[in-house]
């Protein structure tokens, strides 16, 4: 199968090793994340397939967070920089941004609160040591962040690592890493279908054959068809990973579809 060139871009495989070496520690602390690296290169896996399923297995079966989606879309565009930290904005509550108000706020909303509030900050960051404890390269792990267009200015809000982001103000750090992606437009587009989402709406799919269901298996039809066509292989890996090869329910499915010849 011919896939997409961007899914094989260097610095989109950077993000989705550095969050699963992040995720993969924190689960797994005595993990050799050295193997993570060459993940993409590992001759046991068809890649890039293996590799973005395998992210998605990670990032939403551990934490139900999605990664994927926004390490493949074809609009975003990744760096690796280290930025000032109070030019970013938290991408969540947490129990320490709670302290000053509901809602999130931007980082240098939180640093001017705490450094009033010295007695506090000291609180928090004891309770955040004791939670998270003391993993150097851990709590170091650049975050991942997007920019985007939030009225007349543009807004880098964190998508994974406020944690960190939280961590690294109580601490007075002045910078911090971080992935950022840029967004062209304002949906996302051509990013990874995981195989197995396709999978799980075709069991129940079969289930609506089974029980002759007709009205069901066309809603998880019309479903089926939007996945697949939003993504540039997305009918390939349909066709040749996720749908069954049991030869009446496959021309079955096919038929109802509207995929000819297949």
């Amino acid at each position: 199968m011919d896939y997409p060139k961007h899914l094989s871009e260097k610095i989109r495989e950077e993000v989705a090793v550095s969050y699963m070496k992040h995720e993969l520690r924190k689960i797994f602390p005595s993990i050799d994340t050295k193997e993570v690296d060459n993940l993409m290169k590992n001759k046991e896996l068809n890649t890039p397939r293996d590799f973005w399923n395998g992210l998605h297995g990670i990032s939403m079966g551990f934490k139900l967070k999605n990664i994927l989606f926004l390490a493949t879309a074809e609009n975003i565009t990744w760096q690796k920089l280290t930025v000032d930290i109070t030019d970013i904005t938290f991408g969540v509550e947490l129990a320490q941004t709670k302290k000053i108000r509901e809602g999130k706020i931007s980082a240098q909303e939180f640093a001017d609160y705490y450094k009033n509030n010295l007695e506090e900050k000291k609180t928090q960051l004891e309770a955040t040591v004791e939670l998270r404890g003391n993993d150097f390269v851990r709590e170091n792990d650049p975050i991942i962040a997007l920019e985007r267009k939030e009225g007349d200015k543009n807004v880098i809000s964190v998508h994974d690592g406020n944690g960190r982001l939280s961590r690294h103000l109580l601490e007075d750090k002045k910078t911090i890493d971080v992935y950022l992606g840029k967004i062209t437009g304002e949906k996302l587009l051509n990013f990874w279908i995981p195989t197995q989402l396709m999978i799980d709406i075709l069991f129940f799919t079969y289930e609506a054959v089974k029980n002759k269901d007709d009205e069901l298996l066309m809603k998880y039809s019309a479903v089926l068809n939007d996945i697949i066509k939003n993504f540039d292989c997305g009918k390939d890996e349909f066709l040749e990973r996720a749908l069954t090869n049991k030869k009446e329910l496959r021309e079955k499915m096919l038929g109802v579809m509207g995929i000819i010849g297949k």
